[in-house]
């Protein structure tokens, strides 16, 4: 048995909600990996003699 609505209006507004739900997903993903990798931007660099 599926949880689906089985009509094709409520499939179409399921699907329209969920693309909307993935793409602020997405956004909180990428804006959660910059965070994670904000510390290492800008760091001193191993090659280079420090000042």
């Amino acid at each position: 048995m599926s949880v689906l609505p089985p009509d094709l209006p409520r499939l179409r507004t399921l699907a329209t909600y969920l693309r909307g739900e993935l793409g602020r997903a997405q956004k909180a993903l990428a804006a959660a990996e910059e965070r994670e990798a904000w510390p290492h931007v800008g760091g001193p660099c191993p090659s280079r003699p420090r000042g």
